[in-house]
Formats: C-alpha cells, structure tokens, sequence
C-alpha cells in the first residue's frame, strides 16, 4: 500500500474516533489527512490488538507546540490510553499548549496529573455546542 492511501486509511480510522467521541466530529476527514501530511505535525497512536483507539497530535510551532487533538475511542476510556499518549510528550523540553472544553472537567484533570496549568478562558471558543475553552499550558519537561 502506498503511503498516501495508507495515510487516507489512517484519516479514515481516526476521523470515525472523533464521531464516536464528539458525535459530530470537530474535524473533517480531509482536514485530518491534511493535518497529517503536514511536515510540522505528528501524530500518536495507541491500538487494540492492530486496530487504532486513540490518538494525539501535535504541531511543531516556534520554540512551542500544540496539542491539536486527543482522542480515545469511548469503549476503550478510563483505561489509562490517554496516559499512554501523553507520556509520549514527557521528553519533550519545549512548552506545550492545548485548549480543553470547559465542561471536560476529566480532560483537564488528566493534562493536570501531565504538569498542564490553565492560564486563561477562551470565550465562546467551541462550536458544536459552544463552550469557553481554558487554554492549558506545560513548561518543559515535567517528572511524572
């Protein structure tokens, strides 16, 4: 299989981890594969035998990154999968941004066990319903 079929694959499988969390997928699956052939981002897999149930991604900025995307795959949460992704980050020494619904009060406890601090709300920020968005920050490497 060629790269970009398996990349289209991939956007395929991670695109229906999105429904199945947020019923309505933040993302489209072509923005997903977009995101995907981008030199600046990377993503993160963690599987079930072969098969993919979450991932995160990430975007190389200027002395920084984003957390662009989390997401677990609701049969598999409360596992500790999201652990798992987020330990991939543990050695990385640049700051870290992510933003988190307000509401997700288990996303942001788990980016908080991860050395996240919130530093600001983001009014109106989510669409789908809206919802504010505290923005989160980690500074450099972190014990965990």
């Amino acid at each position: 299989m060629m790269k970009d079929e398996k990349n289209q694959e991939i956007a395929a499988i991670l695109f229906a981890i999105l429904e199945d969390v947020y019923q309505v997928s933040p993302w489209s699956q072509k923005q997903i594969l977009t995101d995907m052939n981008r030199l600046d981002v990377d993503y993160f897999f963690v599987y079930d035998d072969k098969e993919i149930v979450g991932f995160l991604s990430i975007q190389h900025l200027v002395g920084e990154l984003e957390l662009t995307n989390i997401a677990i795959k609701k049969a598999y949460q409360g596992q500790g999968l999201g652990s798992q992704l987020l330990a991939m980050l543990t050695k990385d020494e640049l700051p870290i941004f992510l933003e988190v619904r307000a509401s997700n009060q288990a996303a942001q406890a788990l980016y908080q066990k991860f050395g996240f601090r919130s530093l600001t709300t983001r009014k109106d920020y989510y669409h789908n319903p809206k919802e504010d968005a505290i923005l989160m920050k980690r500074e450099g490497l972190v014990d965990y």
